[in-house]
Parts: structure tokens; C-alpha cells; sequence
């Protein structure tokens, strides 16, 4: 209720709105939020890069929910998407080739009321799921240069098992120099 209260002094005193009652803006919040629903619809590493997508979908009261990327247990980064449902996406750079990673998404449930405040439900039904990722180094076999992750047994074109007297790779005397010879395990 909103008006004008005249006062004995003539002066104009102005009665706030009454304000709704405790609760009714904070309507149960957090109360039966739950992520309903959580996938990995695919994943991959390569060249160092490893990307993914999947979808998440929460109950009401949520209306939003907050994801959190994480490789090998460390936080990579956090989303915050609106809805009670949709997708989402995650990619990170600078991983080294050669290895595994263990990647986890979290969900969990949040409200973001009509005046825009975001409650995180924390103590709520959350989920997670995890995907296992191998990160194979690229190979480049028959370029004529062993490389990174290439070796005699998988690419003998450019990994041969011996050594020349000048250091280099060899299969085959006609291999070296001319001059040095080929020496093989």
C-alpha cells in the first residue's frame, strides 16, 4: 500500500509500499531444487585441446543451474546457464600429449529470483558425471623425422633403430653420411 499521510504540521510524510511478507519473494528457494538430469554427449583431446558438450536439466523451484569443469580433480572453469534445461560446453588448452585425463562436470541446482539474486543450492541433489579422455601425441610417420611419441617399432620409415657414428637415426648404412656406418641394436 502506497499514499500520503497529512500531518497535523501540514507537512507531507510519504508511507512506504508495504514490503510482501517474510518468504513470499524467497518462495522455498532451494526446496526440492534437484538436477534432474546430466550428460557427456561426447569428448575428445587433440593436438592438446580437449572439448566436449552435453545437456543438464533441473526441477522447479530451480530455474538455473551452475556447472563446474574439472580435469584430473582441479577446477578448470564454472557456468552459470538460466533455464530448466539446455546444453552446454566446455574446451581447454595446453594439454600435454602422451597421457590420460580423468574430466568431471558438476551440476548444481540454483534459483535466480525476479530481482536478479542467485542462490547456488549447494545442499541440494546435485549430479556429476565423469569421462575418461587419452591424449595421444600426433604422429607424423613417413615425414622423414622421428617425432614426439613416433618410435623404430610403429614407424620404422622415420624411427629407425640404429645409430650413425654422427648421432642420427639410421636403418641402414646408406642411411648415414657415407662416411660413418650404421650400427644397429
Amino acid at each position: 500500500m502506497s499514499g500520503l499521510l497529512l500531518t497535523a504540521c501540514g507537512g507531507v510524510v510519504d508511507i512506504p509500499d508495504e514490503t510482501e511478507p517474510l518468504g513470499a519473494t524467497e518462495l522455498a528457494l532451494c526446496s526440492n531444487s534437484a538436477v534432474t538430469g546430466l550428460t557427456i554427449s561426447g569428448l575428445s583431446v587433440y593436438e592438446g585441446e580437449m572439448a566436449g558438450g552435453g545437456s543438464w536439466m533441473v526441477s522447479y523451484p530451480a530455474n538455473a543451474v551452475r556447472l563446474e569443469f574439472r580435469i584430473n580433480n582441479a577446477l578448470q572453469s564454472s557456468s552459470e546457464l538460466s533455464g530448466s534445461s539446455g546444453s552446454w560446453y566446455f574446451s581447454r588448452a595446453g594439454l600435454s600429449c602422451g597421457g590420460s585425463y580423468v574430466f568431471n562436470v558438476r551440476a548444481v541446482p540454483m534459483v535466480i529470483d525476479s530481482g536478479g539474486g542467485r542462490t547456488t543450492c549447494w545442499a541440494n541433489t546435485s549430479k556429476s558425471v565423469t569421462l575418461y579422455a587419452a591424449a595421444p601425441c600426433p604422429s607424423y610417420c613417413g615425414d622423414s623425422v622421428c617425432s614426439l611419441g613416433e618410435d623404430a617399432y610403429n614407424c620404422p620409415t622415420d624411427c629407425c633403430p640404429g645409430h650413425c657414428s654422427n648421432g642420427s637415426g639410421c636403418c641402414s648404412d646408406s642411411d648415414c653420411d657415407g662416411i660413418t656406418i650404421c650400427t644397429l641394436p
